[in-house]
This record gives structure tokens, sequence and C-alpha cells, in this order.
């Protein structure tokens, strides 16, 4: 295996389930524009479920077989999703390219945090949103998910300071009830926003 997602995905059942996220599905209704951009996406069921509400979706992850996934996701679903395989810790990115981010349970190490954030700032069109939920600080004492490394989980300053300028359409610091797939079972400490770039 290249790598230890590819070692997790590499299954014939989906680890994480077909289901979208219940934050993504909750705030999806107030998505705006047409280009989405679903980044550490897994084997799929998030861009998956934002092609099926009409978007024109784009998935990055690190996984070949995550990837192979969330195509065989789409086409049984009679849906399209571009896939491309992207390190989020070394990604170029473009400036004003998509319309939405996403960004669920996308933990990268301590030192690209501050570049991955500012990176999805910089290739958000003016207008444009930024939806996450990622786990907190606190997720270390409930065990049910995330990466167990204090500093690859979130604290509320994380997004605050490094969009201060944006709107805050929505922003929630605290317990959730996830139950997706085998990974990630039960209560949790999350913190989920959905941000628009001013113009």
């Amino acid at each position: 295996m290249d790598n230890q997602w590819d070692e997790r995905f590499n299954r014939d059942t989906y680890v994480y389930g077909t289901a979208p996220n219940p934050f993504i599905q909750y705030i999806s209704e107030q998505l705006e524009g047409k280009n989405v951009l679903t980044i550490a996406e897994g084997e799929g069921r998030n861009a998956v479920y934002l092609a099926e509400q009409g978007f024109n979706v784009t998935a990055w992850d690190y996984s070949k077989i995550g990837l192979k996934k969330t195509e065989a996701l789409a086409q049984q679903r009679g849906v399209h999703v571009k896939t491309e395989l992207i390190d989020l810790e070394t990604v170029e990115w473009q400036s004003e390219q998509w319309d939405v981010i996403v960004n669920v349970w996308g933990h990268v190490r301590a030192h690209a945090k501050h570049d991955l954030l500012q990176g999805v700032k910089q290739a958000v069109k003016s207008g444009g949103l930024f939806v996450t939920e990622m786990y907190s600080v606190h997720q270390l004492n409930y065990k049910t998910g995330g990466p167990p490394v204090l500093e690859m989980l979130y604290t509320p300053e994380d997004i605050l300071h490094n969009f201060s300028d944006w709107e805050y359409i929505h922003f929630y610091y605290g317990e959730a009830e996830r139950n997706e797939g085998s990974f990630h079972t039960g209560r949790c400490h999350v913190i989920q926003a959905l941000l628009r770039k001013t113009k």
C-alpha cells in the first residue's frame, strides 16, 4: 500500500459509510454557486451527495483507493465526481477557483494546519463559501474517532483567527453524535462552520 489511507480503504465495504456527513446534509441547502471542492474526501460519500444535489464536484484525497471508491459510488448513484490525488500538506492552491470548499475530518499535521486554512481562503471565490466539520482538541477525551494527536485537532481560535475577515453564517463548538461507519462511532466534540468570503 502507498499509505495508511490506502490500507484503511482497501476493503469491499465503505469504512465511513456511504451516507453524507449529517452537518453537510443539514447545511447543503444553504450552499450557492456551482463548482464545489471536497478535500480529504476519503471514499466519496460527501462528494457524491453534493453531486446528487446538482453541484459540479471535484474530490481531493491522498488515497488512490479512496478515489476509486468515490468514482464507483458516483457511478452507482448516477452522478459524476471528478477525482484528483492530492496531498493537502504540499498542494499549491490556486486563487479564486471554487464557489464552495468542503472539509470534513480533513486533519493534517501541525506544521501544515495554518497553510491548509490559508489555502482555502485563497482558493474560494469572492462571495464563496467554506464548510467544515472537524474534531476539536477535546475529542481526545471521547475516543470516538479522529486522529489521536492533539496537534492535529482544532481549537475555535484556529478558525476564528484565520477567517476573522469572513462572514460567519454558522459556527458551532461542542458535542455531536456521529455514527459514520466503523471509525466514527458515538458522541464526539466538533467544530462546525459555514463561512462566506467577503467580496
